[in-house]
């Protein structure tokens, strides 16, 4: 009897984490006629905030072999707070939703790959923008944030959102 319910317990685990797979977001997660998620975080510099945590989630279509789909993009910024522990907390909110796609383009002899994020005209949060957003895949799946010409910052971990 105790070997039965132990059994049909690991069943049911079993069961349970395989139906919490499809939320679960690394790079190389895909199987055929699925789309691919892949979550993104991080903390960018910011000009008028002591940086910005950014989560992006990337939501690729497989209708054209996982070059493109949807983003939703979360900023939060950072601003100093003598109050809390870690002496910063997050204030305003932006979100952005669009469509974007992978591209290539030839640099310095180099072929490197990019995404161009392209917000839809309203947002949910914060101002609307239309104004592209470029980041380089790196080797490791990481994404660095570059400007129209896909040129690296000069410090380009500054700028890197990791992969979750």
């Amino acid at each position: 009897m105790k070997k039965t319910a132990l059994l049909s317990l690991a069943a049911v685990a079993a069961l349970g984490f395989s139906a919490c797979d499809n939320t679960t977001a690394t790079a190389d997660k895909q199987s055929k006629g699925e789309e691919k998620v892949v979550l993104y975080s991080g903390i960018l510099p910011a000009a008028d905030a002591q940086g910005t945590v950014c989560t992006l989630r990337l939501e690729f279509d497989d209708d054209n072999n996982y070059t493109d789909g949807d983003f939703v993009m979360v900023e939060n910024s950072l601003v100093a707070d003598s109050v809390a522990a870690a002496g910063l907390t997050e204030a305003a909110t932006s979100y952005t939703e669009g469509d974007f796609r992978k591209e290539t383009k030839t640099v310095d002899g180099a072929t490197v790959e990019y995404l161009v994020l392209t917000p839809d005209a309203k947002d949910g949060l914060g101002a609307a923008s239309t104004t592209p957003t470029y980041l380089v895949v790196n080797a490791d799946q990481s994404l660095t944030l570059v400007n129209a010409d896909i040129e690296l910052p000069a410090v380009p971990a500054l700028y890197t959102l990791t992969v979750k």
